[in-house]
């Protein structure tokens, strides 16, 4: 594949710029924070603007906060400022990588997601009927990922340096002592060199991306024709539960490359399957318990704090587990 050259100018058009900021005012909750950035827009935008063009970017301070559900995630929050600029360098981005990617990497992508690997699901095990499946995990795959290898990878894609400077400065940003001191403080295992921020629009798309040549390596070495990943969780689907041992072998080899390890998530299933928070059976398909118990508690809480969020929420959970069905 040809590398990519001449995009850095895309990040300074204004209006790219402004139609960036409008998408990210539409689905940000802290309205504080749009009230601040607006109360002096023109000028705002037009920082944006300089600080690109001149190429003299470099990655604010995060906001850090700890998450605990699903688990324990450590997340860096952005000021407006340094999240539009993230956005315009994650739509180029992912414009880049897209066509290289295989249509059953799931996440993030447009007009894919858990709905699409949940039909993709569906879709195998139909045509499959009687099969086993490998369940494979990463351990703390964004924390694992290796800043150099990623590096590498990119610039086998990308050959415009004005803009690899700018993603490779927002792939460091995480190497600075204040997060890796707050991530000690919280047993996070992040060290200088690895791990992406989690938060970042970059950083999920990096993350489709950084097992791209494993998702090939699967489909096109292995011949494993079902495959589904979402993030770090990838399923193979096969009659041959041998051939999927020999699979993983070979998947542990290659993850070497990449500094990864699997977890003890890594599971084999025969005509069932958890994934995307189900479980999925030959005919059926269930929620899983510790999804379900989420949903009440989120649906609880926008009950009595935001009445009309809980009207949207609930409408919206009912369309789409109706969807799910066989």
């Amino acid at each position: 594949m040809k590398r990519v050259n001449n995009i850095y100018s895309n990040l300074y058009d204004l209006n790219n710029i402004i139609n960036v900021y409008n998408k990210i005012k539409c689905n940000t909750k802290n309205k504080y924070k749009i009230e601040q950035f607006e109360d002096y827009f023109c000028i705002n935008i037009v920082n944006i603007y300089n600080v690109l063009k001149e190429n003299k970017y470099e990655v604010g301070k995060y906001n850090l906060f700890i998450i605990y559900e699903p688990k324990q995630r450590l997340i860096l929050n952005q000021d407006l400022f340094n999240k539009v600029i993230n956005h315009l360098v994650g739509n180029e981005l992912i414009n880049i990588l897209d066509k290289s990617l295989i249509d059953s990497n799931v996440a993030v992508r447009k007009n894919k997601g858990t709905s699409y690997g949940i039909k993709l699901v569906k879709k195998y095990i139909r045509k499959l009927n009687n099969y086993y499946c490998l369940k494979i995990d990463i351990k703390k795959y964004f924390y694992s990922i290796n800043h150099n290898i990623l590096k590498d990878l990119l610039n086998k894609k990308i050959k415009d340096k004005l803009f690899l400077d700018v993603l490779f400065k927002i792939i460091d940003s995480s190497d600075e002592d204040y997060i890796l001191d707050y991530a000690k403080k919280y047993n996070i295992s992040l060290k200088k060199g690895y791990g992406l921020p989690i938060g970042n629009l970059t950083s999920q798309i990096l993350g489709i991306f950084y097992l791209n040549d494993l998702d090939h390596y699967i489909k096109e070495k292995l011949k494993i024709k079902y495959y589904i990943r979402y993030m770090d969780d990838m399923v193979l689907f096969h009659k041959d539960k041998n051939y999927l041992k020999y699979c993983l072998n070979k998947i542990i080899v290659y993850l070497r490359k990449y500094d990864l390890q699997l977890n003890n998530k890594t599971i084999f299933f025969k005509n069932s399957l958890c994934f995307l928070g189900y479980r999925f059976y030959d005919k059926k398909i269930k929620i899983l318990s510790k999804n379900k118990r989420r949903i009440y508690k989120k649906l609880r809480l926008l009950k009595y704090h935001d009445y009309n969020k809980y009207i949207k929420s609930l409408n919206s959970y009912y369309g789409y587990f109706k969807i799910q069905r066989y």
